[in-house]
C-alpha cells in the first residue's frame, strides 16, 4: 500500500494510526471467522438454507442495532464503546471455540455467535466512524476513508485463505484466531489518548432518530443510502454464492478461503487507486460505472466452475467499490454536525444495510431449493434493477466529485 498518495502527516497522526491499525487486526480476524462460518455449518448440518441463515444472524444486527449504536456512540465515549464491543465478541469467539473443542457446538449456537459478532461489528464500527473527526482535519478525511476501504479489503485478501487453511486444520482455530484480533484492537483503543467524548448536545439532538433525520433532508445521502440499501444484499449474497458453489464443485476449505482472498483483491486494487479516482471521475460516472461492471461480471459464474475462476469474477465485481464508498462517507461525514458523526452513521448504516441479511438468506434458501443457475439469474436481475434506479436518481444527476457540498445537501 505504500504507492498509495495519501497525506503524509495522516501516517504520522498517533491515535488515528492506532486506531486503524486495531481495526485492521479486527478485521482480519472477522474475515478469518467469516469463511468459517458457512464451512461450519455445512460441516454441521449439510444445509446451504441453514448456513444462508447463520449468513442472516451475522449480518442482521447491521440494520436492527444500528440506531442504538449510533446513540451509544454519541453518549458515551466512543473509545470505552469500542473497547466493551470488541471485548464482548471476544468472549463470544472463545465460548464458540471451546465449544468445537468439546464437541458440545449445535446449529443453534453458531447462529446466536454469529449475531453478537454482528452486534459488535455495527457498534465498533459506528463508534469508530464517529470519532473520525475528532482524529483527522476536514481536509484529510478522504484520504483516512479510502484509507480504512484499503484496511478491509486487505483483511479481505489475507483472512479468507487464513481462515480456510485453519479450518482445515481445526474446526476452532479460525474462531481463535477472531478472538484473539478483538483482543489486540482493545489494546490499541486503550492506548489512543485524544478526548473521543462526544460533543454536548440539547435536547433534540440526543434523540435517536435524529441521524435519520439529517440524511433525509439531504437528497444525495439519503439517494447513497437507499441505493445501497438496495445493493447490498447483491454482495452480501454474492459471498455466499461463490462459496456454495465453490463447495459443490468439491473445492477444499483452503481453496475456498483462497477463493474469497482472490475476491477481496479486487477491492483492495479499487481502494489503492480511489484516491486518484475520487479526483478524476464525478460521482455519477463512479456509481454507473460499478454498475455496469456488476452486471456484466455476475453472469460469467455460470460457467465457472473453479475456485479460482469464481473467485476472479468476485473481484472484477468488486474493483470500484472502495472509490463509490470513499466519495459518499467522506462526504457524509464532512456534512454532519460533529454532536450528531455517531447517529448520523448509526442511520446511514441502518438505512444501507437495512436489505443486508436478505442475501446471504435469499441465496442460500434458492441454492437448495432452485439450483445454482436460478439464483445466479435472480442476481442478475437484481442488479440490472439497480443499474436502471442508478441512471433515473435525480439527486445524482448533478453530483460531481469536485462540486462543493452545499448547505441543504443537494449536490
Amino acid at each position: 500500500m505504500s504507492g498509495v498518495s495519501f497525506n503524509r502527516s495522516l501516517w504520522r497522526n498517533r491515535d488515528f494510526t492506532l486506531l486503524w491499525i486495531g481495526q485492521t487486526l479486527s478485521e482480519l480476524g472477522s474475515q478469518i471467522s467469516l469463511v468459517a462460518y458457512p464451512l461450519l455449518t455445512l460441516a454441521l448440518t449439510g444445509s446451504p438454507a441453514k448456513a444462508g441463515i447463520v449468513g442472516f444472524a451475522r449480518t442482521l444486527p447491521i440494520s436492527a442495532l444500528a440506531l442504538p449504536a449510533g446513540a451509544l456512540a454519541d453518549h458515551f465515549d466512543r473509545r470505552h464503546v469500542m473497547i466493551a464491543a470488541d471485548g464482548i465478541r471476544a468472549v463470544a469467539l472463545v465460548a464458540l471455540a471451546v465449544g468445537l473443542a468439546t464437541g458440545s457446538v449445535s446449529f443453534a449456537v453458531v447462529a446466536v455467535v454469529a449475531f453478537i459478532d454482528g452486534a459488535g461489528f455495527v457498534t465498533s464500527y459506528v463508534a469508530e466512524r464517529g470519532a473520525l473527526t475528532q482524529l483527522v482535519p476536514t481536509t484529510q478525511l478522504a484520504d483516512a476513508v479510502a484509507r480504512n476501504e484499503s484496511r478491509t479489503f486487505a483483511a479481505l485478501v489475507v483472512g479468507p485463505t487464513v481462515g480456510g487453511l485453519l479450518f482445515g486444520i481445526g474446526r476452532a482455530l479460525p474462531f481463535v484466531a477472531d478472538a484473539i484480533s478483538y483482543l489486540a484492537s482493545t489494546t490499541s483503543a486503550l492506548l489512543i489518548r485524544s478526548d473521543l467524548r462526544p460533543a454536548t448536545t440539547g435536547e433534540a439532538e440526543r434523540r435517536v432518530t435524529e441521524g435519520v433525520r439529517w440524511i433525509w433532508r439531504h437528497p444525495f445521502v439519503r439517494t447513497c443510502s437507499i441505493l445501497s440499501a438496495a445493493g447490498n444484499p447483491i454482495f452480501t449474497g454474492l459471498s455466499l454464492l461463490i462459496v456454495l458453489l465453490a463447495h459443490q464443485n468439491h473445492s477444499s476449505s483452503f481453496l475456498i478461503g483462497l477463493m474469497l482472498a482472490i475476491a477481496a483483491a479486487g477491492g483492495l486494487v479499487g481502494a489503492l487507486i480511489a484516491p486518484r479516482l475520487q479526483r478524476r471521475l464525478s460521482f455519477r460516472a463512479a456509481l454507473l460505472a460499478e454498475e455496469t461492471v456488476l452486471v456484466v461480471c455476475l453472469p460469467l459464474l455460470l460457467v465457472a466452475h473453479a475456485a479460482v475462476a469464481l473467485g476472479l469474477i468476485a473481484a472484477c465485481s468488486e474493483v470500484l467499490t472502495p472509490t463509490v464508498n470513499a466519495m459518499v462517507v467522506s462526504r457524509r461525514v464532512a456534512e454532519a454536525p460533529p454532536a450528531l458523526q455517531g447517529r448520523v452513521q448509526a442511520a446511514s448504516t441502518l438505512i444501507a444495510f437495512s436489505a443486508a441479511w436478505l442475501g446471504p438468506l435469499a441465496v442460500g434458501v434458492l441454492f437448495q431449493q432452485t439450483g445454482s443457475s436460478t439464483t445466479i439469474l435472480v442476481l442478475v436481475g437484481w442488479a440490472v434493477a439497480l443499474t436502471a434506479a442508478a441512471i433515473g436518481a435525480p439527486a445524482l444527476r448533478l453530483t460531481s466529485a469536485t462540486s462543493p457540498p452545499s448547505a441543504a445537501g443537494n449536490p
